[in-house]
């Protein structure tokens, strides 16, 4: 038995300093979102049929509506819009903060337009919502964390498993009827694929003056986002090109 006084001490957990922002933008969008809800229930159909994904009006020209979805939602069925706000709200949070602003927007509409992108390819049926963009945003979380699994340690190994549990879960819901499952998958592909290729990669460095460990950004694209958001949006214009010629 050892003595009171000789007693190990427990070790002590020390927060590390890591970059990262305040959420903004994804009270912005929610906002954003909701108003254009309020603006379909105010004016009805004529209102929403135009930022529906409608394929025979995308392969006539109406290219918009591979944005113009990701706004609207069912009028007729408000669970829908809350579903997807209140995902947003508690996804859009954590993955907002250490990707930063530009991160997080790319990421977030791409994978919402690369959700109407895999919808457009593989049904016909109309779709709108933001489930795709969200998805997206799951994805980018799950790479994240698995991504800083050794620096997050046993609270990020145990958020990466919720999160899975949570995309698995959701993309069984996915299968019922009236779901866009291709849009889900669609942007949970694509968010997962851009955060790998634009999220942060956090390094531990020790402050030159102070000695103290702290977190750097050393992914090579983090000083390059905007020529990183052009060759995206080309890539997407090519796509574009490709699917509905």
């Amino acid at each position: 038995m050892i003595p009171p006084s000789e007693t190990p001490s427990a070790p002590r957990v020390r927060a590390i300093p890591a970059p990262g922002v305040t959420p903004v933008f994804t009270y912005v969008i929610m906002a954003v979102t909701i108003l254009v809800y309020l603006g379909q229930l105010t004016f009805q159909d004529p209102f929403t049929i135009y930022g529906v994904k409608v394929n025979e009006l995308i392969r006539r020209g109406e290219y918009w509506r591979f944005i113009t979805p990701i706004f609207f939602h069912s009028p007729t069925s408000p669970l829908h819009i809350f579903f997807n706000m209140y995902a947003l709200f508690n996804v859009g949070k954590q993955i907002e903060r250490p990707l930063g602003y530009a991160r997080f927007l790319m990421i977030y509409f791409f994978s919402g337009i690369a959700g109407v992108f895999a919808s457009f390819l593989f049904t016909p049926s109309y779709s709108l919502g933001a489930s795709g963009a969200v998805f997206g945003l799951i994805g980018a979380l799950a790479v994240f964390l698995y991504r800083h699994t050794r620096l997050l340690g046993p609270v990020g190994r145990s958020m990466l498993s919720n999160v899975v549990f949570i995309i698995v879960m959701n993309l069984a819901i996915s299968f019922s009827p009236g779901i866009d499952l291709w849009g889900h998958v669609g942007g949970l592909a694509a968010g997962a694929a851009l955060a790998w290729l634009l999220g942060p990669d956090w390094k531990l460095e020790l402050d030159p003056y102070t000695g103290n460990p702290h977190a750097v950004d050393r992914h090579p694209l983090s000083r390059h986002l905007p020529l990183a958001f052009f060759l995206i949006l080309a890539a997407y214009l090519a796509a574009l090109w490709l699917i509905v010629r």
